[in-house]
């Protein structure tokens, strides 16, 4: 992991997600690059009403515009603040021999399309996507990167993780969506001191995946142990999380919407309920 893109909205939440992108950046000597999106007002033209005259629309993007600096400028104010605290290199230029660094970048655009974009450049996406006021911008942003890069996003916590990745807990149940996360978070599980598979239910077939995923990284030379928790009567989610809790993991790795998302988004599921409720950074892939 040597480049870590980092979305930053004009709000606390970017405080807690920089500062995990910064504990990653300094544990992998790694660059972090944030970047602010910029709505554009004209974007809007379309959907305002018709019969309103020019110079009311004139007004309304003045307005806008007026905003959407400020905002900015509030961004900025939130990374420069976290980047001091960190003490990290502020530079665009790579160097010859990598190293810990930092840089802030703007464009103008859809926060869901530019965020998408810059992701196929990134190694991972760091993204707090709780306790925000703009929770709808930060969640299409976060869904863009997850479904249209091919990345892994990590979800930061509120606060943030100042460490991260100690002890790894893997959520596997054998899917496609989990293999990509595995393989996204190999840099992070070969740096661990503990690995835990956890793989929801007693039967079987449970124990087959889990073994399974155990003889894989074996081979890259971890030797991670399997739990093998009971579904609790209020789903695999919570399982998991408290499984995760009760082992003291301190970074959760699990495919993302193994079932068809749109399901989920009516009907709830594991993702969903992991991204409102997990307490520690959670790595999920596509």
């Amino acid at each position: 992991m040597k480049v870590i893109l980092v979305p930053v909205t004009a709000t606390e939440a970017a405080t807690g997600a920089l500062k995990t992108a910064f504990a990653l950046g300094r544990r992998f000597e790694a660059h972090v690059a944030a970047l602010h999106v910029r709505a554009d007002p004209r974007n809007a033209m379309p959907y305002m009403g018709e019969g309103m005259s020019g110079v009311v629309l004139q007004e309304i993007l003045a307005a806008a515009e007026r905003d959407a600096l400020e905002r900015a400028k509030t961004a900025r104010a939130v990374f420069e603040a976290a980047a001091r605290e960190a003490n990290i290199p502020i530079t665009d230029t790579p160097q010859s021999q990598g190293g810990y660094s930092t840089e802030w970048s703007e464009e103008v655009g859809r926060e869901d399309e530019v965020v998408s974009k810059r992701a196929r450049l990134a190694d991972v996406v760091v993204i707090s996507a709780q306790g925000t006021r703009e929770q709808a911008v930060v969640s299409m942003m976060m869904e863009a990167a997850l479904l249209e890069s091919g990345r892994p996003v990590l979800i930061s916590p509120p606060n943030g993780a100042g460490a991260l990745g100690s002890h790894v807990a893997v959520a596997w149940n054998g899917s496609a969506e989990g293999s990509h996360a595995v393989a996204c978070a190999l840099p992070l599980l070969r740096v661990a001191e503990d690995v835990t598979v956890i793989s929801v239910g007693e039967d079987a077939d449970s124990q087959t995946a889990a073994d399974g995923l155990k003889h894989y990284l074996a081979w890259h030379g971890m030797d991670a142990r399997i739990v093998l928790p009971p579904a609790g009567p209020e789903g695999v989610g919570p399982t998991i999380l408290a499984e995760t809790k009760r082992l003291g993991a301190d970074l959760l790795v699990t495919g993302a919407y193994t079932h068809n998302r749109f399901r989920q988004m009516l009907f709830g599921g594991v993702t969903r309920h992991i991204l409102a409720e997990a307490d520690i950074p959670v790595l999920i892939a596509h």
